[in-house]
């Protein structure tokens, strides 16, 4: 599904303006760099669900619905993940190591925790 998108999303990512994917839109970035999304068992759905960014060490606290994660082995070695569901480990956001490229799975950010 959505292959022409991705197909736009691939060729946005040759030059450098900046990109930015939100919930959909993070699974179609990780697509379109060449790697996977699975299937969760159950999903991540309800509000409250801590994540932890992988560059500062804060969690958020966030608001998620979705039923698929990007899987952060078959990511391409010039990216890495950006947001961690600090309950049951799964990706909630990836960037790119140089260029302005990321994304987030999660809908919302509510509260900082240091």
């Amino acid at each position: 599904m959505c292959v022409e998108t991705i197909t736009h999303i691939r060729k946005a990512l040759q030059g450098d303006k900046p990109v930015f994917g939100i919930c959909l839109g993070h699974q179609l970035l990780a697509l379109a760099t060449g790697a996977t999304t699975k299937k969760m068992l159950f999903g991540n759905r309800g509000q409250n669900i801590p994540c932890v960014d992988q560059q500062s060490g804060r969690c958020f606290i966030t608001s998620q619905n979705h039923g698929f994660a990007v899987d952060v082995s078959s990511l391409p070695a010039d990216w890495e993940p950006l947001f961690i569901n600090a309950n049951d480990q799964s990706n909630e956001g990836i960037t790119h190591k140089s260029k302005p490229f990321f994304s987030v799975q999660v809908r919302t950010t509510l509260v900082t925790l240091h």
